[in-house]
């Protein structure tokens, strides 16, 4: 069994240091649940296998393989239904040219950063600040914790939660509602900072002074 252990280790462990450019690694299972999933379901089956080879154990082999099979065509199957990533729809390209933003996140998140690189190419000129007490930011604007994310930014005088997609934030400032912002919970795949394909819409919220939320938009 520990040589099984062993095996898992050294596999395991560049797939979760190298997830998505040094960001950090529990964004991962956001980015891509199912592929993980099935890496991980992979993974164990290889270390079995190569376990039964070692041992010469029949049953530490034709099991291993079998799941292992399963594992590859279940993949193939994945990629070959979820092969259309998201794409913005924007009325104005670069709806954001001549607007800032500050962008408030932890200095190990790397998606944080893949946001604010969409909203540059929108035309928006960023600054990034980092902090390690996003808690404390998101208090400030009354960020619920149940619509929270992993980064919230300030353009103007609306605070926008997360990974929020270009089209609502381009609807946000030309039609400037009387709310606070607007967010996006957690970490979808598929929107701007978060690689992989769109596997279910996006509900985004708008957010009033006091805090409480309510539908904004679905994308």
């Amino acid at each position: 069994m520990k040589y099984i252990l062993s095996i898992g280790t050294i596999f395991a462990v560049p797939f979760l240091s190298q997830a998505h450019d040094g960001e950090h690694t529990t964004s991962a299972w956001y980015q891509e649940p199912i592929t993980i999933l099935l890496a991980v379901s992979a993974l164990i089956a290889v270390a079995f296998l190569l376990y039964g080879v070692t041992k010469r154990n029949r049953n530490y082999i034709a099991v291993p393989a079998i799941a292992l099979a399963l594992v590859v065509t279940s993949y193939i199957g994945f990629n070959t239904m979820n092969t259309v990533e998201y794409q913005p729809q924007l009325a104005v390209a670069n709806f954001g040219d001549g607007q800032t933003v500050t962008l408030y996140k932890s200095p190990n998140c790397g998606c944080c950063s893949g946001h604010a690189k969409a909203l540059e190419e929108a035309g928006f000129s960023v600054t990034i600040e980092e902090t390690n007490d996003l808690d404390t930011v998101k208090r400030t604007h009354n960020i619920p914790a149940d619509g929270a994310s992993c980064h919230t930014s300030v353009i103007g005088d609306y605070v926008v939660e997360g990974h929020v997609p270009l089209e609502a934030i381009e609807k946000l400032l030309d039609e400037k509602p009387a709310i606070a912002g607007i967010g996006l919970a957690g970490m979808p795949i598929g929107t701007p900072g978060m690689p992989g394909r769109k596997l279910a819409p996006y509900e985004v919220y708008q957010l009033s002074d006091t805090g409480e939320t309510s539908s904004y938009l679905t994308l």
